[in-house]
This record gives structure tokens, sequence and C-alpha cells, in this order.
């Protein structure tokens, strides 16, 4: 059954609100306690809080509101809404968990990779659900629409500045720990928009049609014929496309030696699959 419109409505806002709640706890809890900063908007109104005990909901809220403006004109409606009710509700959160420690820990490394874990699955929920928690999202967007710098990019430049900022202020270890905590939130953000982490394969063999049968059997999957035709010989060919999930690898492998030694194989990553068999927004 699928759902109305307006329940697709509510759900998200729910599922926004979900998110910045779980991201403010990680930063508060893991993040702070650990005395690291962070990338965008966020380490900025970390380094104010550690250098002059500024709340750090309320500097985040402050420091987004121009950047809300400024996108206005440049970004979709929605995505400026549904980031406005993210925005409020993670810097209202992140001023009611000041102080709270839902783990005791001395090591800066668990902080590092607890931090960036909840930090990485929190924006994934957010952005599953339209929106986004500000900052270096919104520069970049604009960024991207106006320049065609890709978002990753411009966000790499811009986090970077603030973390050079950081080892100023903070000094080398919690700079050096920061860098630890981004990459596991990047990590685990891509891991979690991507679905199923899966591989695309390219064959070319001379028993195209034995193997497609094998794939299907022994792993269940379907395949594509691509007509080609080698460059040295001149002679058709059926090129195999087909893809499959991380564990089922070795056994495409071993089916492919047994059926055709001779066959020009390619993987390559499949950055996101969508259809039969794998996850589906």
């Amino acid at each position: 059954m699928k759902l109305s419109k307006r329940a697709k409505s509510i759900g998200g806002i729910i599922g926004i609100a979900i998110g910045a709640i779980l991201a403010a706890y990680g930063i508060q809890g893991f993040i702070v306690y650990s005395g690291l900063s962070g990338g965008g908007v966020g380490g900025i109104a970390l380094l104010l809080y550690y250098t002059l005990n500024l709340p750090i909901g309320v500097m985040t809220f402050l420091f987004n509101v121009p950047l809300l403006v400024l996108g206005w004109k440049e970004i979709d409606k929605g995505f400026v809404f549904k980031t406005i009710w993210g925005i409020a509700v993670f810097s209202v959160f992140l001023d009611l968990f000041n102080g709270v420690r839902p783990l005791d820990f001395s090591d800066i490394f668990l902080g590092a990779l607890y931090g960036g874990l909840i930090s990485g699955v929190s924006s994934a929920i957010v952005f599953h659900f339209g929106g986004s928690l500000g900052g270096t999202d919104i520069i970049s967007k604009i960024i991207q629409q106006r320049y065609g710098v890709p978002m990753g990019t411009s966000a790499l430049a811009i986090n970077g500045v603030i973390i050079l900022i950081s080892w100023a202020v903070l000094g080398s270890k919690a700079a050096l720990y920061t860098l630890v905590m981004l990459f596991v939130f990047g990590r685990v953000l891509d891991l979690i928009q991507s679905g199923v982490p899966a591989k695309s394969i390219t064959i070319i063999s001379d028993h195209s049609e034995a193997l497609v049968e094998r794939i299907m059997g022994d792993l269940g999957r379907g395949a594509t014929f691509l007509h080609g035709r080698g460059a040295y010989s001149c002679e058709p060919k059926d090129v195999i496309i087909c893809v499959v999930s991380l564990p089922e690898i070795g056994r495409l492998k071993r089916a492919v030696r047994e059926v055709d030694p001779q066959a020009f194989m390619i993987i390559q990553n499949a950055g996101e699959v969508f259809g039969s068999g794998f996850s589906n927004e």
C-alpha cells in the first residue's frame, strides 16, 4: 500500500527530527567529551565553545541563519524548509544534551570512532528524508550550482581550513583525531547512502550463454548481454554485464573459472544499485 503524500511529509518531519537528535547526542556525548572539533559550522561552534564557553546549539543556529538566507534563491525550497527544521531541532538538543555522558572512557580514539559513527548514521537519516543539518552542505550546494565544483571538493576545502584552525587552537592531537572522526563519518555516510555494497561485473567470454546459466543458477542473479566485437579478431562476442553483492564475488569467480578459464572479467565498484535483489529507497 502506498503512503499518502501527507503521511510521507509527516514521516519526513519525524525522520529528520530523529536524525537531528541523534546527531546532537553523538556530538555532546562523544565528540565534546573527547575534546574534538569538527568540520563546517559545527567545527566553528565547537571551537567557540572550547575557547569562549559559548553554547554550541545557539552558535550553530546563528551561523546557519545567514547561510540559509544566502541559499534561499539558489536551492530548492523544499530542501531549505527541511533544513531549517533539522537545524532548529539539532541546535535545541545540542544544548539540552550538554554534559551528557553515555559512556565513561578515557581513550580519545574511542570518542573519534563513536562520534564519527553516530554522526554518519544521523546524517544519513536526515539526508534520506530530504533535509540536512546545514553548514557546509548549503555552501557546497551553492558552489556546485554556480560554478560546477563538486560538493565533496568544496566541502573538503572548507573543512580543511577549519581543521587547521583546530590544530592551532586545540593542538595537534585533537586535530588529528578530529580527522579520524571525519573519516569515519564520511565512510559510514557513504556506506549507508550507497545501500548494499555491490560490484559491477563485465565478462567477455566465448562461452557466454553457459556462463549466464551458471550465474543465474548458482547466484540467483540476472545478467544482460551486450553485443561486441573483438578489435583484433573482428569476431562478434557477447559481453555479459551483471551486478553482485560482495559476498557473492568469490562464487562468481569460481563459476567463471570452471566454465571458461580464458574469460576476461572486469570487477568494478557499483556506487549505488537499485532494483531486484538490492535495496531501494
